[in-house]
């Protein structure tokens, strides 16, 4: 009997080994199947000191909420950033996300070097439904979904409103037009303050970019391959800011020349030399940082009277290498940057009003005044926005020969309709190369 009482404990005692050993089994493949194999992902952006503390913030609080994925991070200032860049991806060592401007998007995408992430959008890994669609837009080349948006800006003047009250003069109105805008600067001046910076040879965009808009024209076609625009175009907005020069509205050449590349701090605009600065509105908070006497104001850039308005979408996005080993990470570390509270009150409008209007109004209680008036301006602005084309390759040069001819003009060696010849020629030339 005890035998057969011993035999049946050591059965039992044997199945219990066997049942124990089961579910050990069972919880350790359970156990696999969830774990995530370790990802490392390659960030890079360019900006300054504390921008770099903001993007390794919200790396850090990314890694603490996917503890697989680690964030390799790779700064760098402007310049060197592209050229780092081109020559990571020339080579096939692109890092998985990195920072892309409008200015160079059109050569990474048709060199096909970027991700195309619509499926990404599409199975919700990254989230636009609260992008407004002139900003999703901006980030796509030919229909296909290239970059997401950081941070969006858009361009006006900023002016001291307490400055013009002093002064006497009336304030920008919201619907002016460029024959106000010379109203109003040469109104200033006869108070005794330039009324703004010369516009006519800063930039090809926004400046004359919003004035071929509001023409009906561009800069480039769609392709990129050719310019958009007549030279009689250029010769009135070259000729209205000559114009505006001679009378003492914006600087003189040699003003203008001494002070292009002067740190903010001493520019026109703080140095009470102009009273009218056209920025991006996401810098009116650096501005504002600077004057001590009165809140500024951003004014939208002046229309043709009875014209088309001109805005497009400017600002900072986000694009994934086409050979990234790990697409899905890298659109999940984007979505967290762009959509998450914990990247937001990092970012704030670092590089512009967030993208998402629903990441724009979270953020707007914890911004100073300038900043909160910052993100109305846009947000209100972005109403009007419409898609533009993105510049092609040669752009740079483009640029410095617009900047070139018009100083030609401005210390009057060459005549407007001289130089509009020389521009058209030397654009479509490079173009062609």
């Amino acid at each position: 009997m005890k035998k057969m009482k011993l035999l049946l404990i050591s059965l039992v005692s044997v199945f219990l080994l066997i049942g124990m050993a089961g579910c050990s089994s069972s919880d350790k493949a359970s156990t696999s199947a969830t774990k995530k194999d370790p990802v490392e992902l390659r960030f890079a952006w360019w900006g300054d000191t504390k921008r770099n503390e903001v993007y390794n913030a919200i790396a850090d609080q990314f890694e603490q909420e996917h503890p697989n994925i680690k964030i390799k991070r790779e700064a760098s200032g402007w310049g060197d950033y592209w050229q780092k860049l081109s020559t990571q991806t020339a080579g096939g060592n692109a890092p998985d996300v990195f920072g892309m401007h409008a200015s160079y998007v059109s050569d990474y995408a048709n060199r096909n070097t970027l991700l195309k992430m619509e499926s990404y959008v599409t199975d919700k890994t990254i989230d636009q439904s609260n992008f407004p669609k002139a900003v999703v837009n901006s980030g796509k080349i030919n229909g296909n979904l290239y970059m997401i948006a950081q941070g969006v800006t858009m361009t006006g003047f900023v002016y001291n409103p307490s400055l013009f009250d002093k002064l006497g003069v009336a304030q920008p109105a919201a619907d002016w037009t460029w024959d106000d805008f010379a109203k109003t600067a040469l109104a200033l001046k006869a108070k005794g303050i330039t009324g703004s910076a010369d516009m006519g040879g800063g930039a090809l965009q926004p400046q004359f970019r919003y004035f071929l808009r509001q023409n009906g024209q561009d800069l480039f076609t769609e392709d990129g391959k050719k310019l958009a625009f007549d030279k009689e175009t250029l010769v009135k907005w070259w000729s209205y800011w000559d114009d505006l020069r001679k009378k003492g509205g914006v600087p003189t050449a040699e003003t203008s020349t001494e002070y292009q590349n002067a740190p903010l701090e001493q520019s026109l605009f703080v140095t009470g030399k102009i009273a009218m600065q056209q920025i991006p509105a996401n810098q009116l908070y650096l501005y504002q940082q600077q004057i001590k006497d009165g809140q500024l104001k951003m004014a939208k850039m002046p229309a043709l009277a009875g014209g088309k308005r001109g805005e497009y979408i400017e600002g900072a996005y986000l694009s994934v290498s086409a050979k990234s080993k790990h697409p899905k990470e890298a659109a999940e570390f984007i979505n967290f940057f762009v959509n998450s509270e914990k990247s937001l009150k990092l970012f704030k409008v670092e590089q512009g009003s967030p993208g998402s209007t629903k990441m724009a109004d979270y953020v707007k209680p914890l911004l100073e005044p300038a900043q909160k008036d910052a993100v109305d301006f846009i947000q209100e602005t972005l109403k009007v926005a419409k898609p533009a084309a993105y510049p092609p390759m040669g752009i740079a040069q483009i640029e410095q020969a617009y900047k070139d001819d018009y100083n030609a003009i401005s210390f009057g060696k060459m005549s407007v309709k001289d130089a509009a010849d020389k521009f058209m020629n030397e654009a479509k030339t490079i173009l062609n190369q």
